[in-house]
């Protein structure tokens, strides 16, 4: 997983936590990070009593915690142990702190909310992406006899769309904040009703531009 994928959150009070919504939306947290919030010294052992007590239920494991994840950094590769969010909030009820209290209001108010509006930012911009490369192949490739139209033709109007906010190719989207990913969207959208309209690359071109 890249490193740019994961989100931190700082508390000046609390601390830092970092997480990141996978690809069905779902939010997960590292660890390391929640047990550092709620002054856990030993978070290794902490995260195999809860998963000891989820075997003895009979629960999958593998729903609920995700060990030994590789996260992509400057420095390497490093390998973590993240955890859903069931799993945070057990965390949080087995202390009983001011601390664990002002973390569990943090993470409530602030973090999940936070998380959830990235996720689905992403979500629904894949989906936008996912309409346009469909607009495309039935309008354009399927239609033209012109080769390099059609092996160019996503490419040029992403491009386009990436001149037109200022971003320079290649665009790493995870990395991207949700203002950019959203102004993304509305562009795809708009390229893809233009293409639906019969407009050509060059007047869809003047219209984005001048967007």
């Amino acid at each position: 997983m890249k490193e740019s994928l994961t989100i931190t959150y700082n508390n000046t009070e609390i601390g830092e936590l970092r997480g990141f919504i996978d690809e069905y939306g779902e939010p997960w947290f590292f660890a390391g990070k929640v047990c550092d919030c709620l002054k856990i010294k030993n978070s290794r052992e902490a995260v195999r009593k809860l998963k000891e007590k989820h075997l003895q239920y009979g629960d999958k494991i593998e729903g609920v915690m995700k060990r030994d994840i590789l996260i992509q950094t400057a420095g390497g590769k490093q390998k973590t142990t993240v955890i859903n969010e069931n799993l945070l909030y057990e965390l949080i009820f087995q202390s009983r702190t001011e601390k664990a209290f002002k973390f569990q209001q943090w993470v409530f108010t602030e973090v999940l909310p936070a998380l959830r509006k990235r996720g689905e930012y992403r979500m629904n911009g894949k989906l936008i992406r996912r309409s346009l490369t469909d607009v495309i192949k039935t309008e354009i490739c399927e239609k033209t006899e012109s080769v390099n139209e059609k092996r160019f033709a996503y490419k040029n109007y992403t491009n386009l769309i990436y001149k037109s906010l200022g971003l320079k190719p290649p665009v790493d989207r995870d990395s991207l904040s949700e203002e950019t990913l959203e102004k993304i969207a509305k562009k795809e959208n708009l390229v893809s009703l233009l293409i639906q309209d019969g407009k050509s690359y060059n007047q869809i071109k003047d219209i984005i531009l001048g967007a």
